[in-house]
């Protein structure tokens, strides 16, 4: 009887053992059949979200909706979709619908766009896509100042986020909402200056509904905030992409030696929210507005952010931005200036000139440029190659310049544990939360010293000197390399393990199918691709496979070769640049001919 129950109980422990340790990254297709299942908890497991809902392993990104009150039916497309009754009525241009004007229009979205895609949420998310965990909305909620006949005003702007906010949270009652802020949502767009303001103030109110009593503060004295959508476990961190935006005359650029400027006040505001989740053992998706490109921020901005993705690569999980109203991907890497896509000019995005050649450069200056990824990668690549690249993924709009669209990711949910006994559920921030987290945020908004905050901030990289372009003879310079950064271990973002993204789904409305809609019409959105489908074959969503499929797209083969000179663009190129337009751009035809 002795040796059995030694048996059972050694089985136990072997059982247990076996339950922390973390899947190896696969060597072959057997990776597959480990990424492409949702791990579904057991109904008795109670895991749930903060709204206290069961976790289906799927969430929604959505970004830049735009809604116009003064979009009219029957207006000129030439006046944005807007009643100009002082014109004459002979305009030849194409009219706006009641839905949309078609797409490739600079006309922002109309009540009834706004109105029937949420309505096609509530009727079709649980029973067609059975269910999201969190919502992941990424800014721009009220139209753009693009009319000077209906100049903005900032009581437009906030209304605009109040009824959105108030739709959203009716449609999804039981589903935890995490906003970022657009450079549409502040008045003027894209200026923003730091601390506390009426505008904080505002649309703190407007987004009452979202922001955890805990987090408003922090979001009346900068716009960003956390919320835990899976408490105890999974954050969202909506932070402000527009202290780092160039387009920010307000804020200086992240100074190492101006702790107070808003952008090095909140790269500060981060590192502390990444280190209390790593204290707490949790994860994060970073989200904001406006992506960190190389025209789009402010150098020593990106250069601190890289910093903290780079070191926290065991806490984030991913990151995901709007702004630019096409689906793509980049890379971050650690150390290294951002990819060159100098095509892109600054002023308006015009699909059939600015954005395509933008997407180019970066297959060209990016994703072809990337290292050699074997199909076999030892640890050490993982860990000294891979694990110096973070991915950033940008979001297609609902705007009807292109065709409206959203993603649904799905993650891995496999490995969760019971709530610890209490925890309560319904709370942006659980009572676990370390007991200094008040005084460190107190400590961060009372500190004036460099000398105390050098630690968390960059030095100026080499590449910002190299932008100023002097024609001075320079002086002789000692060599000022960064400051050596210990990164955690690989996270969820590189290695197969739970909240690792598996997949996603193109949702999108042709509203071409709906040019003579009613206010009675029903809209349909329909599946445009799946991440698992051809021609992407995506095993998982970790930087791994987003390397792979880079190269794939740029038409490097996976090999140590030397490249040739000119790549060979195949059908994935087209398919991939024909998906980041949402195929509403028939005109994108060969990438060689922009």
């Amino acid at each position: 009887m002795f040796f059995v129950y030694l048996a059972f109980f050694y089985l136990q422990w072997l059982t247990l053992a076996f339950s922390f340790v973390i899947k190896p990254i696969a060597s072959d297709n057997s990776q597959i059949s480990i990424t492409n299942e949702v791990g579904s908890p057991s109904s008795e497991s109670k895991i749930t979200n903060s709204k206290g809902k069961p976790l289906t392993g799927r969430f929604l990104h959505i970004t830049d909706m735009h809604p116009d009150e003064f979009y009219r039916e029957g207006a000129s497309v030439d006046h944005y979709c807007h009643d100009y009754k002082h014109t004459s009525g002979f305009s030849k241009s194409p009219k706006a619908g009641h839905l949309s004007p078609g797409p490739g229009f600079e006309c922002d979205s109309s009540p009834s766009l706004i109105n029937k895609t949420l309505d096609w949420f509530s009727k079709h998310f649980e029973k067609d896509y059975g269910g999201i965990d969190f919502i992941i909305w990424t800014g721009d909620n009220s139209r753009h100042d693009n009319d000077n006949h209906f100049p903005r005003t900032k009581s437009e702007i906030i209304i605009s986020n109040e009824k959105t906010v108030d739709k959203m949270v009716e449609t999804f009652p039981d589903v935890p909402i995490v906003a970022a802020i657009g450079n549409n949502d502040v008045y003027p767009h894209n200026i923003m200056e730091g601390g506390s303001s009426s505008m904080t103030q505002a649309l703190a109110g407007a987004w009452d509904a979202l922001i955890p009593t805990q987090e408003k503060h922090a979001f009346e004295k900068g716009g960003y905030y956390m919320v835990e959508v899976i408490p105890n476990r999974l954050a969202v961190i909506a932070f402000n992409s527009l202290y780092f935006s160039e387009k920010n005359a307000a804020v200086d650029g992240c100074p190492r030696k101006d702790p107070d400027d808003p952008g090095s006040f909140h790269i500060r505001w981060l590192r502390i929210q990444f280190s209390l989740l790593r204290q707490r053992k949790m994860y994060a998706w970073v989200a904001s507005h406006v992506p960190p490109t190389r025209d789009q921020w402010y150098i020593d901005c990106y250069d601190a952010f890289t910093d903290l993705l780079y070191e926290f690569r065991d806490v984030i999980v991913g990151q995901l931005y709007g702004h630019m109203n096409i689906n793509h991907f980049f890379f971050l890497e650690f150390n290294k200036p951002p990819a060159d896509t100098s095509t892109l000019k600054s002023g308006g995005f015009q699909i059939e000139t600015a954005q395509p050649k933008y997407v180019k450069s970066l297959i060209e200056n990016q994703y072809g440029e990337l290292p050699y990824v074997p199909d076999k990668p030892t640890s050490k690549f993982m860990e000294e190659t891979v694990g110096k690249f973070s991915l950033a993924s940008v979001g297609g709009s609902i705007i009807p310049e292109m065709f409206p669209n959203f993603r649904i990711y799905t993650y891995n949910t496999s490995g969760l544990n019971p709530q610890p006994s209490g925890s309560d559920g319904n709370n942006g921030l659980s009572d676990s939360i370390p007991n200094d987290y008040a005084s460190q945020l107190d400590e961060l908004y009372r500190s004036n010293s460099v000398k105390d905050n050098e630690d968390l901030l960059p030095f100026t990289s080499d590449y910002e000197s190299m932008k100023k372009k002097s024609r001075k003879k320079k002086k002789k310079k000692k060599n000022r390399r960064k400051k050596k950064i210990q990164p955690g271990p690989l996270g969820p973002a590189y290695v197969p393990m739970t909240f690792t993204p598996l997949s996603f789904q193109q949702i999108f409305l042709n509203t071409s199918n709906y040019m003579n809609a009613t206010d009675e019409s029903e809209v349909d959105y329909k599946l445009l691709y799946d991440s698992r489908d051809q021609p992407y074959n995506m095993p998982s969503l970790t930087v791994f496979d987003y390397m792979r499929l880079a190269r794939r797209i740029a038409g490097v083969f996976d090999s140590n070769k030397k490249k040739k000179k000119k790549r060979r663009y195949k059908d994935i190129t087209y398919t991939y640049l024909w998906h980041a337009y949402i195929g509403a751009v028939p005109s994108l035809g060969n990438p060689d001919d922009y």
